[in-house]
């Protein structure tokens, strides 16, 4: 498959009266990987960016990049397309008209990435074109500040090193209780897995911390009927079997939780 606008890697290719109206200019502190994955990855808009986008419906994706619908009518879409090894385009359609045309420019530098954003708007009149402009840069703002911070969370996760422990004394099961009563966070490491513990009504129980789909906060999460959803994406699972519940296309699960035994009133974290 390839994106449906024809001539999708040249520049205005509907021969549109198009009005740049502001550029956005920034080094992101994740390295040029991890920008690109991001790009690529239309899953998280909805979730990480849902502050920005009301809905999100993907339609086709593949190496040349993604198209989404915008509404539930299918009358809305964007379509992103790489245009070259270190830029891409987005484009904007309602109603089989294009409204908008984004250029966006990467390069490495060591371990950061330099972005460069050009925004193409048809039909504005000079008098709006800097009210408009100030829109998009707003916008770009803060869609880049949510995608650094996951960039960089991810990145880190990707880099850093575990305890390969197979057992953890975690203290006294009393003391835990009136931590996790008072809303404390009591992380632990058993085989190079970071796990949470929680409580669920009286139960104490320990799940992964880590999205196994790519690496998301579960311990951002909110235990909501034994179930935790990824804020990077929105993958739900089950905290006792570990299971996917959302999507259901995921084939991912969570890692087997570490068993919690009492030994002197000490609670002790087992790996399984």
């Amino acid at each position: 498959m390839s994106a449906n606008q024809p001539n999708a890697r040249d520049f205005n290719p509907n021969a549109l009266d198009l009005c740049q109206v502001a550029t956005y200019d920034r080094v992101i502190r994740a390295p040029l990987v991890r920008v690109w994955e991001n790009v690529l990855d239309w899953e998280h808009l909805p979730y990480l960016h849902e502050t920005s986008f009301d809905y999100i419906e993907l339609d086709e994706r593949g190496e040349w990049g993604w198209r989404t619908w915008s509404n539930a009518e299918h009358t809305g879409h964007v379509e992103l397309t790489v245009a070259s090894k270190d830029s891409y385009v987005a484009r904007s359609y309602h109603d089989r008209k294009q409204v908008s045309e984004i250029w966006s420019t990467l390069t490495a530098e060591e371990d950061n990435t330099r972005i460069h954003v050009a925004f193409h708007l048809p039909g504005i009149a000079d008098a709006d074109r800097e009210q408009v402009g100030d829109l998009m840069l707003g916008l770009y703002t803060t869609l880049w500040d949510e995608d650094e911070a996951m960039m960089r969370e991810r990145h880190e996760r990707l880099n850093e090193s575990r305890d390969a422990q197979s057992n953890c004394d975690l203290g006294p099961a009393v003391d835990i209780r009136a931590r996790l009563a008072n809303n404390e966070e009591i992380r632990f490491q058993l085989k190079r897995r970071e796990f949470q513990l929680r409580l669920d009504g009286e139960n104490l129980i320990a799940h992964a911390t880590i999205c196994p789909h790519l690496l998301g906060p579960l311990d951002q999460s909110t235990l909501n009927q034994g179930r935790l959803r990824c804020p990077w994406h929105g993958y739900e699972f089950d905290v006792r079997s570990g299971e996917c519940v959302f999507p259901e296309h995921a084939t991912c699960k969570l890692p087997a939780s570490p068993e919690l035994e009492l030994s002197n009133g000490n609670l002790i974290a087992t790996s399984r």
